[in-house]
């Protein structure tokens, strides 16, 4: 079966260039970084002028950026063993207590950073794709530069297979998938089969995501890498989503490359 390799960008000579990553320079002093994107979402720390640090996205006036080493996350002791998380997912929040906001979430058999204790919470760095929010109006994005065209063709990915009642099936041209600055963790197993279930949501540019919602809480549980105009169709829509499987170095998230989408599934507990 035909797939493609996600990440065009993603050749040997790249994959330490911090230079290849999109960022943002401070241009005010003392400038909030917060846990959510609001003014009254929680203090966490300040960046001063001239300071540059790796964007990830933006939204309503807020730019999320990768949260600097320099503050202290918090997990519950209970799920850490020898610093290896052992749930399936686990929140990361911005204190030693569950009044505090989540800032990020790690995946079983995630190695931490440890950095102290408290009571039964233990203090970490920040897990790599964590990120915070900064105002847009006291930062400027640094673009970074055209990568180099690949010197390989790599082959388009396969229209998703039917008929079938539940999957949806796509009568239009196939379009060509813009590449993503995005280099895959070659320490993790890349393509492998699954299917993952959830609630289509918009993400990164170029990047769809799903989410499991529990009580007023989106959490989300993959990326999502297909085609707009399909995708776009199945928005806010609930889907069992069957393909391969990709990990791409600071991202939490595994991304999922589709080959067959399910409509509204009936999911077995």
């Amino acid at each position: 079966m035909r797939f493609v390799l996600l990440f065009l960008v993603a050749v040997a000579t790249a994959t330490a260039q911090t230079n290849d990553v999109a960022k943002v320079r401070v241009t005010g002093d003392r400038v909030s970084l917060r846990a959510t994107p609001e003014l009254d979402g929680e203090l966490l720390d300040r960046a001063m002028r001239g300071e540059e640090m790796v964007y990830f996205q933006h939204t309503n006036g807020w730019v999320a950026i990768q949260a600097p080493d320099s503050l202290n996350f918090w997990v519950s002791e209970q799920y850490i063993e020898n610093g290896v998380v052992k749930p399936e997912k686990l929140n990361v929040r911005s204190g030693p207590s569950l009044n505090y906001n989540v800032v990020a979430v790690v995946n079983r058999g995630d190695l931490l950073s440890l950095r102290g204790e408290f009571n039964s919470w233990l203090k970490i760095a920040p897990p790599i794709g964590s990120y915070v929010w900064i105002s847009e109006d006291y930062v400027d994005i640094i673009e970074p530069p055209k990568p180099e065209p690949p010197p390989v063709v790599i082959p388009e990915p396969a229209p998703i297979p039917g008929p079938e009642p539940v999957v949806e099936k796509i009568e239009e041209p196939e379009e060509e998938l813009p590449p993503l600055m995005l280099v895959l963790d070659e320490s993790k197993p890349q393509g492998k089969k699954d299917k993952l279930p959830g609630i289509l949501r918009r993400a990164n540019p170029g990047l769809y995501k799903l989410v499991m919602i529990v009580g007023d809480i989106e959490e989300p549980i993959c990326l999502v890498r297909g085609r707009e105009s399909q995708l776009e169709k199945m928005l806010n829509r609930s889907l069992l989503i069957e393909g391969s499987i990709y990990w791409v170095k600071d991202v939490d998230l595994p991304v999922i490359q589709p080959e067959k989408i399910n409509l509204d599934p009936i999911i077995s507990e």
